[in-house]
């Protein structure tokens, strides 16, 4: 039996035009100008011809998840990249699952340097899984199937943004539910809110933002986890601290932003992810979405590194803003 929610608001809205929806494609409420063809040739030539300054791949020791269940608090295990297994005492969350040693189209594969912090066998029984949006290294749909086919007496559910529901069912999933930004889902004793977020959408030529992207607020018993998925700084941060109150995890991405003219309409760099703590006056965050797949020109080194420089400007404690190891496990 699939896990029972309950939606609030409406289950599709692709066909009412609101503040960051036109009739025919979604956009940022804070809006940055389109990248132009010239410059979509320009990153595209930029990344694929950029001197070596990522590692060779090398192996990582798994994770290995207690059996037992969380009694009390929120137990997080970062796999790398933007996916994160979140386990509170009646729930287990994963983000934007990536759990493979490559992403993307079947015919051109994207390597990651090293293999995820947990194998599919080692995952407890998912409940819910967060998809932020429908980039490949985000939404990868054999991690997905892995995931839904060992689950088969007992599938969980995929919360995902408006138009994205199309394409799970075309794979046979159809334990999903769409959601508009600031709609929400309750399952158990937990709240799922969709939120705003800076970023895109985009599968194949011609789909560019038919689908919604955005970000989660997870508000249980245990305390609040905010799940920025993938986007750029915006005043948004200091919209969620201000409607639903201090974070007491925030799950903020530090890489994939160089170079900055291109990257900065979609991706933070690691100041202003200290910026977005600070914004959303987070009892602790942790970095998302580096170390794992080269898609941009900085160095693998280089967000920890930023990272580091960004805490010392702002004066963030290193234990309140960590840039994790893959598989590392923290309890709050």
């Amino acid at each position: 039996m699939a896990t029972s929610v309950l939606l609030e608001g409406c289950t599709s809205a692709t066909s009412q035009v609101s503040d960051h929806f036109d009739g025919h494609r979604f956009h940022n409420r804070e809006r940055f100008p389109d990248p132009t063809f010239w410059e979509e040739l320009k990153i595209a030539w930029t990344l694929r011809t950029k001197a070596k300054n990522w590692p060779d791949h090398f192996e990582t020791k798994p994770a290995e998840v207690a059996p037992e269940p969380v009694l009390h608090g929120i137990r997080v295990l970062w796999v790398g990249h933007a996916t994160v297994l979140i386990q509170t005492p009646t729930l287990n969350i994963i983000t934007d699952p990536v759990l493979f040693n490559a992403i993307g189209p079947k015919l051109f594969p994207i390597k990651t340097v090293t293999n995820p912090g947990v194998t599919v066998s080692g995952l407890p029984r998912i409940d819910i899984i967060l998809i932020s949006h429908n980039h490949y290294d985000h939404l990868d749909l054999r991690s997905i199937h892995a995931i839904f086919d060992r689950q088969k007496d007992n599938p969980p559910t995929a919360l995902v943004g408006l138009g994205v529901g199309k394409l799970l069912k075309s794979e046979g999933i159809s334990t999903y539910s769409e959601l508009d930004w600031d709609q929400a889902v309750t399952v158990k004793d937990t709240k799922f809110v969709f939120l705003e977020a800076i970023h895109t959408s985009r599968r194949s030529i011609g789909d560019t933002n038919k689908t919604l992207w955005g970000s989660f607020l997870i508000d249980s018993p245990e305390g609040r986890i905010y799940f920025a998925g993938d986007s750029a700084y915006g005043k948004h941060f200091k919209q969620v601290y201000e409607r639903y109150g201090p974070p007491t995890l925030s799950l903020l991405p530090i890489g994939a932003y160089e170079p900055r003219w291109f990257m900065y309409r979609m991706h933070m760099n690691p100041d202003e992810a200290a910026l977005a703590h600070i914004d959303l006056h987070s009892e602790h965050s942790i970095a998302i979405h580096f170390g794992l797949i080269d898609n941009a020109a900085e160095s693998y080194e280089a967000p920890v590194n930023d990272l580091a420089v960004a805490r010392d400007v702002h004066g963030i404690a290193e234990e309140k803003f960590i840039a994790p190891h893959i598989g590392q496990i923290f309890q709050y």
